[in-house]
């Protein structure tokens, strides 16, 4: 199928309020690219990363500030981020209402493969 959407159902929220829902990607029989609905509540600091993929992040909405290699970069709406593949990054929620991105990693993300350690 040549075109997805966003499903409730293929959502997780992480400890630290994080939400992540997998627009397409892996699950689907795809593994050169995945693209992800991600939201930050206000206060989020997301973890700490190094990733075996390198990841494009969209910001939609809000505002925050991202971190690599603990240098701190403000970003908001109509940024996009690069987070190169083996990159140390963490974006975290600087704002008052929720930091909404898209996330398109290449390869597609596997959670059996990611790195991340939730927070």
């Amino acid at each position: 199928m040549p075109a997805y959407r966003l499903t409730p159902a293929r959502t997780i929220t992480e400890r630290n309020g994080r939400k992540v829902c997998e627009v397409f990607g892996a699950a689907d029989g795809g593994d050169e690219l995945s693209v992800s609905w991600v939201m930050l509540p206000a206060g989020c600091r997301g973890a700490e990363e190094r990733n075996d993929y390198a990841e494009a992040i969209v910001v939609l909405s809000g505002k925050g500030t991202v971190f690599f290699d603990g240098e701190p970069v403000e970003v908001g709406a109509g940024h996009a981020i690069h987070a190169p593949k083996g990159s140390l990054w963490r974006l975290e929620n600087t704002g008052r209402e929720p930091l909404v991105c898209y996330s398109v990693c290449a390869p597609a993300f596997r959670s059996e493969r990611n790195h991340r350690e939730e927070a």
